[in-house]
């Protein structure tokens, strides 16, 4: 119970309660109830980190490669508010607090949003959105109301929802009626201008289609922003930064891997250099050098293991989405 605060406890004991009563002990509250219920518990007890915290990694637009209109956008929605904060009111002007951020997974959507924080200044909550889920009634609505009074009491404070298609999809197509009422509860949240003050929401999703369409209105998440796969120029800026503290035998090798990663992520990239790191290691076991050289053959086991990865993977996922579909064939 190390992050819980007063409100998770009160939760335990709720839900303990009903756990009792369950098990037909309607006074009494044992050990095994409480335990049963800390099971499944999860505390909204997100850390409220400040991005110049001591001892804290900081991730800012330095370790973010490539996606330079991303990281314009997110600057002119996240950052100008308080930067010219004069300008603003006097004209009136207003960007909007919400920003979705969408594409395939590894593309840089947390990475961006972590990012932001820091250059920001602000307090930040991360919280993955299967995380504010609960089977007990009424208890997800209160895990999200739970996070936006959180930032209140921490402004200026940014939010950012990771796999938010889980927490918010469309409505109506839950038969328990868990996430409609988590995507009201959201609506009420993002819906309070004079509450929302001094408060940023970034979500992120890979699946942008199944979020509920009015989340996604003018007012709440204003900018709906495609982190999409990188570009040519892209993968040599991510190579570049993933890199930094690497040695590479020439910079040609990067230059042309870049060239032969169409369709690759910023984390697929990593995962080259990374392996390539331990194949310049086992080709040299002894090695005592202040510098680990990666060299062409290394790059290229790298790059044949982690594209037959790929294609295992692939494969696996086709075969999965194959039975489902016969599954739906059989059932209907």
């Amino acid at each position: 119970m190390d992050n819980f605060v007063i409100g998770d406890i009160r939760r335990v004991i709720d839900r303990a309660k009903i756990e009792a009563s369950m098990n037909g002990r309607i006074e009494e509250v044992g050990v095994d109830d409480l335990r049963a219920v800390l099971e499944d518990y999860r505390p909204i007890s997100v850390e409220i980190s400040k991005s110049d915290a001591e001892g804290e990694v900081k991730v800012d637009w330095n370790a973010v490669g490539g996606m330079k209109h991303i990281k314009t956008l997110m600057s002119e929605v996240l950052l100008w508010p308080s930067k010219y904060a004069t300008l603003f009111e006097r004209c009136g002007l207003r960007l909007g607090r919400g920003v979705m951020l969408h594409g395939p997974s590894g593309c840089g959507k947390t990475l961006i949003a972590q990012a932001t924080a820091t250059e920001s200044k602000m307090n930040f909550i991360q919280v993955k959105g299967p995380e504010l889920l609960s089977k007990y009634i009424g208890a997800s609505e209160e895990n999200v109301r739970s996070v936006f009074e959180r930032a209140r009491n921490s402004r200026p404070c940014l939010i950012f929802f990771d796999e938010f298609d889980a927490l918010a999809p469309q409505r109506g197509h839950d038969s328990t009626g868990v996430t409609d009422r988590v995507v009201n509860q959201l609506l009420t949240e993002l819906d309070g201008a004079d509450q929302l003050e001094g408060v940023f929401v970034i979500a992120a999703t890979s699946r942008l289609d199944l979020i509920d369409p009015a989340l996604l209105r003018p007012g709440r998440f204003d900018h709906i922003v495609e982190c999409g796969y990188p570009t040519t120029d892209d993968r040599k800026e991510i190579l570049k930064t993933v890199c930094s503290n690497v040695h590479i035998e020439s910079p040609k090798i990067l230059m042309k891997l870049a060239r032969e990663t169409d369709g690759w992520t910023g984390a697929q990239l990593r995962g080259i250099i990374t392996n390539a790191q331990f194949e310049s290691l086992r080709a040299n076991p002894t090695y005592i050098d202040e510098k680990l050289v990666i060299r062409q053959m290394d790059i290229d086991k790298s790059y044949e293991e982690v594209q037959r990865k790929m294609k295992a993977k692939t494969a696996k996922t086709g075969r999965m989405n194959g039975w489902q579909q016969e599954q739906r064939v059989t059932l209907a």
